[in-house]
C-alpha cells in the first residue's frame, strides 16, 4: 500500500452522542412528515388526565439547554408558544438555549461554576456525575412524576442506563428501536437494483466488495461511503471473532460482548484494529474512502443529503428515512448486515436530560415538564412540529404536512412509538420492520457503566492528541498501515496507554461485580 500525505485536522468528535444524536440525526417517524394518528388508550387518557391537572405550586424559573441551531422561528416558539404552555399548565417560567454540537466542555465549565439548569445528556459519555457536576434523581421521584414518560418507554422504562454507582443522573427521553447502530450499513437500494445488486441479498464482505464495485463502475462521480470511523462495528464479522461494540475513536478500550467476564482490551493493539487498518487501507486506494473524511468531515454527510453517496453507517431509523426523497424522489434506503452477530444495544435512549446540581432543588418540577411533554398526541405534535395551523396542519388522510422547515424539540430526540407518525409513503412491512427490529438484540454489558477519567485525565489528552495525529487516520485507511502502525502504538504508550487500560480495567472490574453477578 503505498503512503499518502495528509493534511490532518483536529477532530471534535462527541462520542456516542455525536453518532446516535447529531451526527446521524437519525431521521425518524415524527420528522418524515407523517402517518395517521392512533387513538389513546383508555389506561393512557386516564394517566394522562391525572398527570395534567393544573399545577399549584409556586411558579419557578428553569433553564433548558439543548445542541442545535436557534433557528428564528424556533426561538421564538420557545420564548412565546412553548414558554406560554408551560408556564401556564405547570407555574414553570422556562427559558430555552441552544449551543452547538460539541459544547460538552463549555457545559462541563457551566455545571463546575454552579450555573443551574437542565441539559442534554448521556451519562456513559461525560464524566459529569464522578465529579458532583449533576443532582441525583430518585427513581421513586420519577415514578411519582413521571407516569406518561414510563408509559410510553415500553419495554425501555428501565435506568440502568441513565446510572452512575447506582444512582440516576438523567431522564431518558423517547423509545424506539436502539439496538444495532453502527452495526449495518443504511445503503441506497435503488442504486444497488440498478446495477444488478438488491441490499437483502448482500451478507458478506465479498458480495459487498462486488456490489460496490459495479456502483462505482456505473456511477464514477459517486462518493461511496460516509462517515468511515463506524466501519469496525459494521465489519465486525470480518475483522474478528469477538464482538465489539465501539461508540468512539476515543474510546480506547473494549470488552467482548460474547464473553462472560470483566476483561478489558487494549482497541488499538488488537487484532480487529490491525485487521481493520488493512481493509480501510483497500478501501481507501479503490477510492471507497476519501481523504476529505480527516479534512471535511461535513462533506460526506453534505454528499449523502444531496443524494451523491451509496453508503454510511447503518441505524433502524434508516429504515423509515424519507428524507432524501426530497432531492432524490426515487431514493429507496435498506440496511445491509454483514455476518451474522447479534445486535448490540448499547443504550436504550439517545439523550436525556439531567439537571445541575445546583438546581436539586427543583427536581420535581423538572420531572413534571418532562411528563407533560408526553401527556397526549396534540402535546407531543406541539413539541415536536410546533403549532398546528402555523407550523404544521393535518393532510385530509389523518397524516401531517409541515408548514415550516424549522425543527423544534428534535424529531429523533422525542420519538415515541405510541406517537409515531410515518411518511405515507413507507409500506405497513417497513414498518413492522422497523418497530420489531430490537427483537433477539442483547443489552451492552457496559450499559450502566460510565468510566471516571479524572485519575488518568492526562494520560487521555496525550492519548487523543495521538488518535487525531495518527490513530484516526489508520482507522480510515488514509495512512500507511504498515509503515505507521508500529510507530503509533508507541506513541500510544509514551502517553501512557497502559496506566489508562489498568485504571479502564479496574473501574469496570469493580463495576462488573457490583452489577453484572
Amino acid at each position: 500500500m503505498k503512503k499518502k500525505l495528509l493534511a490532518l485536522v483536529l477532530s471534535a468528535a462527541m462520542t456516542i452522542g455525536m453518532l446516535s444524536g447529531c451526527a446521524g440525526k437519525e431521521t425518524t417517524a415524527e420528522n418524515t412528515a407523517a402517518g395517521s394518528r392512533e387513538p389513546v388508550s383508555e389506561a393512557a387518557a386516564q394517566t394522562t388526565e391525572q398527570a395534567t391537572e393544573p399545577s399549584e405550586k409556586e411558579v419557578v424559573s428553569l433553564r433548558m439547554i439543548m445542541y442545535g441551531d436557534m433557528t428564528s422561528r424556533r426561538e421564538e416558539f420557545f420564548k412565546k408558544d412553548f414558554h406560554d404552555a408551560v408556564l401556564k399548565d405547570l407555574n414553570i417560567d422556562l427559558s430555552v438555549e441552544f449551543l452547538a454540537w460539541g459544547s460538552d466542555s463549555t457545559i462541563a465549565t457551566m455545571l463546575a461554576s454552579g450555573e443551574s439548569f437542565a441539559v442534554w445528556n448521556i451519562v456513559s459519555a461525560f464524566d459529569w456525575p464522578s465529579k458532583g457536576y449533576l443532582a441525583p434523581i430518585d427513581e421513586a421521584m420519577i415514578q411519582e412524576h413521571c407516569p406518561n414518560l414510563i408509559r410510553i418507554r415500553t419495554e425501555n422504562n428501565g435506568f440502568d442506563c441513565v446510572k452512575y454507582e447506582n444512582q440516576i443522573y438523567a431522564v431518558p427521553f423517547g423509545c424506539k428501536p436502539y439496538a444495532g447502530r453502527m452495526q449495518t450499513f443504511t445503503v441506497r437500494n435503488d442504486i444497488l437494483k440498478q446495477v444488478g445488486y438488491e441490499a437483502s441479498e448482500i451478507t458478506t464482505y465479498d458480495q459487498l466488495m462486488e456490489a460496490i464495485a459495479a456502483v462505482r463502475e456505473k456511477f464514477p462521480e459517486m462518493r461511496i461511503l460516509r462517515s468511515s470511523g463506524a466501519m469496525i462495528n459494521a465489519l465486525n464479522s470480518e475483522i474478528s471473532d469477538q464482538l465489539i461494540n465501539i461508540i468512539s475513536g476515543t474510546q480506547f478500550a473494549y470488552v467482548d460482548e460474547s464473553e462472560d467476564n470483566d476483561k478489558v482490551y487494549s482497541l488499538y493493539e488488537s487484532d480487529a484494529f490491525k485487521n481493520l487498518c488493512q481493509l480501510n487501507g483497500d478501501w481507501a486506494d479503490k477510492g471507497y474512502i476519501q481523504m476529505d473524511e480527516l479534512s471535511n468531515p461535513t462533506q460526506g454527510a453534505a454528499d449523502w443529503e444531496a443524494g451523491n453517496c451509496l453508503l454510511m453507517y447503518g441505524t433502524p431509523g434508516a429504515l423509515i428515512d424519507t428524507s432524501l426523497n426530497a432531492v432524490a424522489p426515487e431514493a429507496e434506503i435498506s440496511l445491509i448486515k454483514i455476518g451474522e452477530l447479534p445486535y448490540l444495544k448499547s443504550i436504550d435512549y439517545d439523550w436525556g436530560f439531567s439537571i445541575s446540581a445546583s438546581d436539586a432543588e427543583n427536581v420535581d418540577r423538572w420531572l413534571d415538564l418532562f411528563d407533560w411533554m408526553y401527556k397526549d398526541q396534540d402535546t407531543y405534535n406541539f413539541c415536536v412540529y410546533g403549532v398546528e395551523g402555523k407550523d404544521w396542519e393535518y393532510n385530509e388522510d389523518g397524516t401531517i404536512n409541515k408548514l415550516v422547515t424549522d425543527s423544534f424539540f428534535d424529531g429523533w430526540f422525542m420519538e415515541a412509538m405510541e406517537y409515531n407518525v410515518y411518511a405515507p409513503s413507507l409500506s405497513k412491512e417497513a414498518i413492522e420492520v422497523y418497530e420489531n427490529n430490537d427483537n433477539g438484540s442483547i443489552l451492552s454489558k457496559t450499559a450502566g457503566f460510565s468510566f471516571d477519567s479524572t485519575p488518568v485525565s492526562g494520560e487521555l489528552a496525550a492519548m487523543t492528541a495521538v488518535w487525531t495525529e495518527m490513530l484516526e487516520p489508520l482507522t480510515y485507511g488514509l495512512l500507511d498501515y504498515e509503515g505507521n502502525y508500529d510507530k503509533a502504538i508507541q506513541k500510544l504508550k509514551d502517553a501512557g496507554l497502559d496506566e489508562y487500560m489498568a485504571e479502564y480495567q479496574k473501574q469496570y472490574s469493580a463495576w462488573y461485580v457490583a452489577n453484572k453477578q
